[in-house]
């Protein structure tokens, strides 16, 4: 058994070491509450623990275990500090990104286009798009792409026609 290594999966022997490092099995586990994930305080227990902690001189630990489900300190110094520096205890709207490039009448008015001629082009849509200023006032340049989100959407596809022009291939 001697000047044989250890295989994967076993352990070895400890003779009263400690060993470093972590054993077999337990590569998952951690510290604290990492698997949970993230909380969301409604705004009413913000306010009751900003009212807690200011108001009535609790600790941030005892304010967050005053509450239903309980708060973690850190939290709670959170929604103080937000307090502090923004004077809110309200969560802020989720925001971000950019607005729809089209109103729900342009959109309207792109897939009658295609509904009216079949045999339209993406490229014709975005020239008509970008020609008609009474429709589409807000609207100086718009992409095939943006076009084709649109119809997509309103589960309609349009063919992007090309032409090819044979001029050395055709044999007279």
């Amino acid at each position: 058994m001697e000047g044989q290594g250890i295989g994967r999966g076993q352990q070895p022997e400890r003779r009263g070491v400690r060993l470093r490092g972590r054993g077999v099995g337990r590569q998952n586990r951690g510290r604290g509450r990492r698997g949970q994930g993230h909380m969301r305080v409604p705004d009413e227990i913000r306010a009751t623990l900003v009212d807690q902690v200011l108001n009535h001189g609790l600790t941030m630990a005892e304010a967050g275990r005053r509450v239903q489900p309980n708060v973690g300190r850190t939290t709670v110094s959170s929604i103080i500090h937000t307090f502090h520096r923004r004077n809110r205890t309200a969560r802020q709207l989720l925001r971000g990104g950019r607005g729809p490039l089209f109103t729900a009448e342009q959109e309207g008015t792109i897939c009658t286009m295609g509904v009216e001629n079949n045999a339209i082009t993406l490229r014709e849509i975005e020239s008509a798009i970008t020609e008609d200023t009474r429709i589409f006032e807000n609207i100086q340049t718009v992409s095939i792409s943006s076009t084709d989100r649109v119809l997509k959407r309103h589960q309609m596809n349009m063919k992007m026609l090309h032409t090819v022009h044979l001029k050395g291939m055709v044999k007279e």
